[in-house]
């Protein structure tokens, strides 16, 4: 194994999305994560929707780089294996409510006494205190509380879903970031630690610059929610749109002169009425000519303007192809279609470090390397302690 992360093991009790991506990325990175499942479905997400010839596409993009172990941590034989695995661990990621691996003997402060420089990192919806810390949620719940579903509004009607999983991926994020910085300073202190991550409050860390305009008493609706003709997205003739981030004078000026509307140069910021006929003088424009017309005669003219994408579209646009940020993983007998890491080491580079694991294919294997032999290994798979 070779990478940033080669020589540091993960154990992942994770499922779904938030916990999973994590544990992708650090997989690509170079990490061992050994992805722990319950029998007898494993990861929920593995029967998710749609599959190319009988594999998930969603359980791939989530899952590469990973070695798959089926342990039933509700018997005490199952949670002493896992103990067993966090004790010769670098990371454990878990994203139980709180309290609930504590009654299986999992929990953070056992843990952590038995295997001192163990990074123990909990994904959760609330983070491990405060009044909702027991309670179920979901994405759409984390985006609520924390004012972003409140924002993506048409006008002032109804809240608008994003068509992506932004506090989960977020979450995500966040805790590979803590893990990361909890390695770093386990180099400096020799010390694991807790790692506490909230959806909430990752979504909270999103909306840190509207949150800045209401502390300090600005409306509520800034200059970049679609306001103003510099920053905001038009109809084209052909129903397609495009997206205008026109924020700088010299973009807005440029973007004037491309489409013969230099006289609304100087009436970038207006606010009332002529506000609104600035708004739709670039409404009238846009709406004269189709979307990759526009593109084409905007190419050269350095005016941050681009093209509204689906998602098909977006992978095959040559920036992407031209990054390699669309990969192919091996999941089963077949090749699926998938993100690739974003991240991007030139000394360490990152990659797809093993294909996306079939449910329980490593049991055997990771067993072995804990001590267990093959008679071992036979009598709890019997009773269904692994599988």
């Amino acid at each position: 194994m070779t990478g940033a992360l080669a020589g540091v093991r993960v154990v992942d009790l994770t499922r779904y999305i938030p916990g999973p991506y994590c544990t992708m990325l650090l997989g690509d990175l170079g990490a061992d994560v050994i992805k722990v499942e319950e029998p007898p479905i494993g990861d929920p997400v593995r029967a998710v929707p749609p599959a190319v010839d009988g594999e998930s596409a969603l359980h791939a993009a989530l899952n590469r780089s990973k070695r798959s172990v089926v342990v039933d941590i509700r018997q005490e034989a199952g949670a002493s294996v896992v103990r067993r695995l966090a004790a010769k661990a670098d990371v454990f990621i878990e994203a139980y409510r709180p309290g609930a691996l504590d009654r299986r003997g999992l929990g953070a402060d056992l843990l952590l006494e038995e295997n001192p420089r163990l990074l123990y990192c909990s994904l959760t919806g609330y983070g491990q205190d405060g009044p909702l810390a027991g309670r179920a949620g979901h994405d759409i719940d984390y985006l609520a509380l924390g004012g972003l579903l409140g924002t993506l509004r048409e006008g002032e009607g109804r809240p608008v879903l994003p068509g992506t999983q932004i506090a989960d991926m977020t979450g995500g994020l966040l805790a590979t970031i803590g893990i990361l910085a909890g390695l770093q300073a386990r180099e400096r202190t020799g010390r694991g630690q807790r790692v506490d991550v909230s959806m909430l409050e990752g979504v909270l860390a999103l909306m840190t610059v509207p949150a800045a305009r209401t502390a300090a008493g600005a409306p509520e609706k800034s200059e970049l929610t679609g306001s103003h003709a510099g920053y905001n997205v038009f109809r084209c003739r052909d129903g397609k749109h495009v997206a205008v981030g026109a924020l700088e004078p010299k973009f807005w000026e440029s973007l004037c002169r491309a489409l013969g509307l230099e006289d609304e140069a100087r009436h970038q910021w207006e606010r009332g009425e002529k506000r609104r006929e600035t708004l739709e003088a670039f409404e009238r424009a846009f709406a004269s000519r189709d979307r990759d017309d526009w593109l084409r005669d905007l190419q050269g003219a350095d005016a941050c303007v681009e093209p509204v994408l689906d998602v098909a579209e977006a992978l095959e646009h040559p920036q992407v192809k031209a990054r390699g940020a669309v990969t192919e993983v091996q999941a089963g007998g077949v090749r699926i279609r998938t993100v690739a890491s974003p991240l991007r080491l030139r000394e360490t580079p990152v990659a797809t470090r093993r294909p996306v694991p079939g449910l329980g294919e490593h049991t055997d294997e990771v067993l072995q390397e804990l001590g267990f032999d093959g008679d071992e290994i036979a009598r709890m798979r019997a009773v269904g302690v692994v599988q």
